[in-house]
């Protein structure tokens, strides 16, 4: 009924669209991956055939005819990460030390490639994986383009080019899953499998050599390892954390060229301390939560309390429950009392205090009978 208002509706609703395009650069970013794959800016996130556009540009280098397209059946599903429980409770000044692209530096350091790959294990010089899969010990196409993409990300970094640098990284990352896809012509479990049972000997590993140092591991978590430091202070803790960073990085360099005659790509970094940490329980168990745990970061004088897979972090509660987790925390964390505040948070709730913070959101993509 009222046409000038429908076009300036419109019109503001462009301008918002471009408004956001520049604010999250994802049209830039677009750009940078259309770049490194050669894919036209609406296929960037076409995974398997940005793979392809990369490998088989190699493989014609090489005189290297690829398979053709195909579809196989995934009989059984991959094989996940490692995933240690927790043991619960409250620490102080924890170690969070991680693999920096995991998978991607498994493929580099073991030579993980389809072209590699050899499905009967015969031959000589051959790499095998704790899945029993073989890789001939050679410079395999995949490792090929994951160093050069490794080299271009680090010349990104140098240059504080943040968006070349992600966009290589999504790029990178993306290839364990092409690998994993039925879709793929390249798809074979064992030879899929045979990355994920590398990263679970990896982390376990790096547990036990950790260990071996008297600092314990309280939690694993595919890539990375809490360990307590027992630090008196965080300038002490962070010098814990970077000489277990430097010894674990030396062993791996002397283990990989000992076992498997290859140069390690495997890169552990000490990424932060939690100056106290909560490792909570199961809910009516006494075992330790998997992907659960709240931690305090202090950096440049500045407080953060950080969640992970918690009720403050999740959609579905309330904001009243975000609010009472994370004041509970931050006493829990500062030495306070918490024991008055929960009563007195109790009673103001019953009083109707805080009715308008008790609304659930939910996402309804039904029909609501």
């Amino acid at each position: 009924n009222d046409p000038q208002k429908l076009v300036d509706y419109n019109f503001k609703d462009a301008d918002l669209v471009l408004k956001i395009l520049d604010k999250t650069k994802v049209l830039d970013l677009t750009v940078h991956r259309s770049i490194l794959t050669g894919m036209p800016l609406d296929r960037v996130n076409a995974s398997i055939a940005s793979f392809d556009s990369l490998y088989i540009k190699e493989c014609i280098k090489r005189n290297i005819v690829v398979p053709t397209g195909k579809y196989s059946a995934k009989e059984f599903p991959i094989k996940g990460g490692y995933v240690k429980e927790s043991i619960p409770g409250i620490y102080n000044y924890i170690l969070i030390l991680d693999f920096k692209s995991l998978y991607p530096s498994i493929m580099r350091t073991f030579n993980i490639d389809p072209f590699s790959f050899v499905p009967d294990c015969k031959g000589k010089n051959l790499i095998r994986a704790p899945n029993n899969a073989c890789f001939r010990n050679e410079d395999g196409i995949l490792p090929v383009i994951l160093t050069r993409l490794y080299n271009e990300r680090e010349f990104a970094r140098k240059n504080k080019d943040e968006l070349t640098r992600y966009a290589i990284k999504i790029l990178s990352n993306s290839f364990f899953g092409v690998l994993g896809n039925p879709n793929c012509r390249f798809f074979d479990m064992n030879m899929v499998n045979a990355i994920t049972y590398f990263g679970q000997f990896i982390i376990k590993l790096t547990m036990d050599e950790i260990e071996k140092l008297n600092y314990k591991v309280v939690y694993c978590d595919t890539d990375a390892a809490f360990v307590v430091s027992n630090a008196k202070s965080l300038d002490e803790a962070d010098r814990i954390g970077k000489k277990i960073q430097d010894f674990i990085n030396d062993f791996y360099k002397d283990f990989i060229n000992t076992e498997y005659n290859r140069e390690s790509f495997l890169e552990f970094v000490y990424d932060k301390c939690f100056v106290k940490c909560v490792m909570p329980k199961l809910r009516k168990s006494d075992v330790g939560a998997k992907k659960r745990y709240a931690g305090l970061v202090i950096k440049d004088v500045k407080e953060e309390i950080q969640f992970v897979g918690m009720e403050f972090i999740r959609d579905d509660w309330t904001e009243l429950s975000k609010k009472f987790q994370h004041e509970l925390y931050d006493r829990i964390f500062h030495n306070k009392g918490f024991v008055d505040y929960i009563k007195s948070f109790l009673k103001d709730l019953k009083a109707g205090a805080y009715d308008s913070s008790l609304v659930y959101r939910k996402n309804l993509r039904k029909e609501l009978d």
